[in-house]
């Protein structure tokens, strides 16, 4: 949306992250152009500033969502960018990359200008969609490369993809993307591994409700093997999405210090819940492909994102109806909506694996921005974007999901406990967010 602003800000008195580490500065000042004009402690306020105390609150980074699903066009009915920015901001969300898993798909220049024009004067945060690796994308990637940071490939069937079909696909896909120039990010999983696992227990009726026995660990790790091993083949720069088992981010971290362009990103529910937990979540709210793994992975994952090996975290946004979840488990969609809780889910993360939040709030802020080349975001710099939190790390709160501002009014962690919910948000110096509104 048209952004107002009439004066510079001061913001004092708080402690600051910066993307990466946490400043001896306390102070931060944006000019009237919504960017940063000074960083430091004892800073003067020009004539005419606004001045905001912190009282020794955090001031943060705009955080980046690199993976959601809005379904616009097509499917603004279960959320649309009016609502999914919104949700966004409740978050501390100001800047997303967003996946079009509905038609039409992102493979041409001139449906994904039609997006980008029509998406002006709806989002209320800035945004960057992905474009399609499919068929028909092929002629058109070099041109569809100057429009989006990455081109999105399912390689096992998911919301909205049946998959890439065979080897040969991918790497003849993987080919025309790397001579393209162009960053493929893919949803790694076996088709033929899940569906094996499928059949052991489709007739067993103690088992055939798991998500996790369909959608394997096997299954992942043995996509996220192949997809590195052809990207390597064709020269392509890989990232692998949402990726849930500890074995698989290690695979990836492996090829990354060999030196090839490889990468990958966990996501929220990966490193918070368990498959024992999400199979014993009512209305399948936690059902979302790939499968919420184990306690090992959750720890493994967990403990990567402390050591800084896993330096990027998505929500997976993608929301449905309640009464669609709420049906049986095969024809229950996979996907829920999670990006209003992103902040209050990093500072949780932080603490299930005793951490100091600095290495997960840069798997937000930084890590992603860098990933994406989205300059002037995720950052507290000379020049960037003023796309800044404010955030008290000590208030508590229990999660109502009727309190959520994406559109399907629900979430699978409504009623746990989280800390750290954004008190204000700026974008590009306005405020836009206050007091969850």
């Amino acid at each position: 949306m048209p952004i107002e602003r009439t004066s510079a800000t001061l913001f004092q008195g708080g402690r600051l992250f910066d993307g990466d580490r946490f400043l001896a500065a306390t102070d931060l000042l944006t000019d009237e152009h919504g960017q940063i004009a000074a960083i430091g402690s004892g800073l003067q306020a020009p004539e005419g500033t606004e001045i905001v105390a912190l009282h020794g609150r955090w001031l943060i980074p705009g955080l980046v969502d690199c993976h959601v699903h809005f379904r616009e066009p097509g499917l603004e009915r279960k959320e649309g960018y009016a609502f999914g920015s919104a949700g966004a901001l409740h978050g501390g969300v100001t800047t997303i990359c967003e996946i079009q898993n509905n038609p039409p798909l992102m493979s041409s220049p001139e449906v994904m200008a039609a997006k980008l024009s029509n998406l002006r004067g709806v989002s209320r945060i800035d945004y960057a969609p992905y474009g399609s690796l499919v068929e028909d994308s092929l002629p058109h990637l070099a041109e569809l490369g100057m429009m989006c940071p990455a081109v999105k490939v399912f390689l096992g069937g998911s919301t909205g993809s049946g998959g890439i079909g065979s080897e040969d696909n991918m790497r003849r896909w993987f080919t025309a993307a790397a001579a393209a120039g162009l960053k493929v990010v893919a949803h790694c999983e076996d088709d033929a591994i899940m569906d094996a696992a499928s059949a052991k227990i489709d007739n067993d009726p103690a088992l055939n409700t798991r998500h996790d026995l369909h959608r394997t660990r096997e299954a992942e790790v043995q996509s996220i093997k192949d997809a590195i091993r052809v990207a390597n083949e064709v020269g392509l720069e890989l990232h692998v999405f949402h990726v849930s088992t500890h074995e698989g981010a290690e695979i990836v971290a492996a090829a990354a210090a060999e030196g090839h362009p490889i990468s990958c990103s966990s996501g929220t529910q990966y490193l918070l819940v368990t498959a024992e937990m999400a199979h014993a979540a009512k209305q399948n709210r936690f059902k979302v492909n790939p499968a919420i793994k184990y306690a090992d992975d959750r720890a493994g994952l967990g403990q990567m994102v402390k050591e800084g090996r896993l330096p990027v975290i998505g929500t997976d946004h993608a929301p449905h109806p309640l009464e669609h979840k709420d049906r049986p488990y095969k024809k229950a969609p996979s996907g829920f909506p999670s990006i209003d809780l992103l902040l209050p889910m990093i500072f949780a993360a932080a603490d299930l694996n005793l951490s100091d939040p600095a290495p997960f709030l840069h798997a937000v802020t930084a890590g992603p921005a860098r990933e994406f080349n989205l300059a002037g975001k995720g950052c507290l710099e000379l020049g960037a974007d003023a796309d800044l939190v404010i955030v008290d790390p000590h208030e508590k709160r229990v999660v109502d999901e009727a309190e959520l501002l994406s559109r399907s009014g629900w979430s699978p962690f409504h009623g746990f406990e989280f800390r750290g919910f954004p008190m204000m948000v700026y974008l590009r110096g306005a405020m836009v967010f206050k007091d969850g509104a």
